[in-house]
């Protein structure tokens, strides 16, 4: 999957929060084994990673244990990995 298909699988998840769409419109930097967004939202870092099924968005918030989530690829008008 390419960095066009990540955000477009997360450009078509329709979250509450819209988060997953705000990820897929930011800027990312290239890292081993995914990306990581360059914006921060409400003190809040991000890295995303392809795992089987989807995007794995993990959530980094100072010294905290992050948080993550997986994206399924198969969501709504996304495309097939």
């Amino acid at each position: 999957m390419t960095e066009a298909d990540a955000r477009a699988v997360l450009a078509a998840f329709d979250s509450f929060d819209g988060l997953e769409t705000w990820i897929a419109e930011q800027r990312w930097l290239s890292v081993p084994g995914g990306w990581v967004v360059l914006e921060q939202r409400q003190g809040c870092r991000f890295r995303v990673q392809i795992v089987p099924g989807g995007i794995r968005v993990s959530a980094f918030e100072g010294d905290a244990d992050p948080a993550a989530w997986v994206v399924p690829s198969r969501a709504k008008g996304a495309p097939l990995p």
